[in-house]
């Protein structure tokens, strides 16, 4: 489609050959400049070349989520996106075909109202997962945008699971995890790349125990009173197995 330009994450390495593989991720680099233009107050689903399924209305003063990142249940995930992959690997569902995620997409605000942050939550995950501003990226603004939720979720997921943390959940989760990190492992093509991945260890997306699927976000609804978190900053993510 013309003008349609892919966006590129940045800062992080492409992953080896198997369809498995988690890459390490260094500090994030600066990306390369993308012009920003005003974007419409309200999402519209005529001004876009992407098909996002519709978003249930919520209540007066609550915060919505761009539609290409909603858990819409029945009606289909708008983003393929297997967590255990790069985030470059993000397809978005259009009206005829799978695209990548454009540099206009990624600098689209993330909720609306604009907000500077919110908290992901997940009941595979005993973390939770802060996303706010990047000002070293390419799509940076002051407010969240559609490009800061999915590298925050790459970034969190490759984050190394310690001893401590394992053992912090029951036997059979724990089993169930590390089954998960070998099935990962195990696929990775070549010998060299498969024993460097092995010895990265059990990382937070093996939490996931096979559900890496994104399948989208979506509220919860009082928030969270005991951090400090106010209705509409705080978000369930979904996954679903292959």
């Amino acid at each position: 489609m013309p003008g349609h330009h892919r966006v590129r994450f940045a800062g992080i390495p492409a992953a080896p050959s198997s369809n498995a593989s988690l890459a390490s991720s260094p500090g994030p680099s600066t990306p390369p400049s993308l012009l920003y233009a005003p974007l419409p107050p309200k999402y519209s689903r005529t001004s876009s070349p992407y098909c996002y399924p519709p978003v249930m209305p919520l209540p007066v003063a609550t915060v919505q989520i761009h539609p290409v990142l909603a858990c819409t249940p029945g009606i289909g995930v708008p983003l393929s996106w297997d967590l255990t992959q790069d985030v470059n690997t993000v397809l978005v569902r259009t009206q005829t075909s799978l695209r990548t995620v454009s540099d206009q997409l990624a600098m689209e605000p993330a909720t609306t109202p604009r907000v500077a942050s919110i908290t992901i939550v997940s009941e595979h995950l005993p973390w939770q997962i802060t996303v706010s501003p990047n000002q070293d990226a390419a799509w940076a603004a002051p407010y969240i945008t559609v490009g800061d939720v999915l590298y925050a979720l790459y970034r969190a997921l490759r984050i190394g699971v310690t001893a401590a943390e394992l053992h912090m959940c029951d036997r059979n989760h724990q089993e169930r995890v590390h089954a998960t990190y070998s099935a990962r492992y195990s696929q990775v093509a070549r010998a060299d790349e498969r024993a460097v991945e092995k010895n990265k260890g059990i990382k937070r997306v093996d939490f996931l125990c096979g559900a890496r699927m994104f399948a989208g976000l979506s509220l919860v609804p009082d928030g969270s009173p005991a951090k400090g978190l106010t209705p509409g900053l705080v978000w369930r993510l979904h996954v679903a197995r292959p």
